[in-house]
């Protein structure tokens, strides 16, 4: 494959909605490992860092997700 056919894929708009979605599947499971640990560790500093960080990637890619579509 040529260079300029590899560049054309990666920057098609259902490429980024795809890497989007996965983000935000990857998303979740950070908010359910930092739940699980927070409910097994009372007061945890990466479970805190996993749950905040995990809202912040879905609210980004969703946000991303919206913009792309309009």
């Amino acid at each position: 494959m040529q260079l300029a056919n590899i560049l054309s894929i990666t920057s098609s708009t259902p490429f980024f909605n795809i890497i989007s979605i996965v983000s935000i599947a990857i998303g979740l499971c950070l908010i359910i490992f930092g739940l699980i640990k927070q409910r097994k560790h009372k007061k945890s500093t990466l479970a805190t860092c996993c749950i905040v960080f995990g809202f912040l990637v879905i609210i980004t890619h969703t946000i991303q997700i919206i913009v792309r579509t309009n």
